[in-house]
């Protein structure tokens, strides 16, 4: 998510003519292949970038997991190979 600064439509707007434009969050991200851009309302800008920090934490534990998942399947096949030799 990141904060813009536009113009906007109107031809005497103040903020367009003194450089400061009008400010706004947008939600980027890709779908299709395509990059797509979402408007977030103000109001609304705490609680997805909550949900974004929440999302890339809960894409670390999986990062971390994954490795050790794949450690116990592993030793889980290890160990019934050695039961069926016995």
């Amino acid at each position: 998510m990141s904060l813009r600064r536009s113009r906007c439509i109107r031809e005497n707007c103040a903020a367009c003519q003194s450089g400061e434009q009008h400010q706004s969050y947008v939600l980027y991200g890709r779908a299709n292949g395509h990059r797509v851009a979402v408007y977030v309302p103000e109001e609304l800008v705490p609680e997805v970038q909550r949900s974004l920090d929440n999302g890339r934490a809960l894409q670390d534990l999986l990062h971390q997991a994954a490795p050790r998942y794949i450690k116990a399947l592993k030793r889980a096949r290890a160990r019934a190979a050695k039961r069926d030799e016995d």
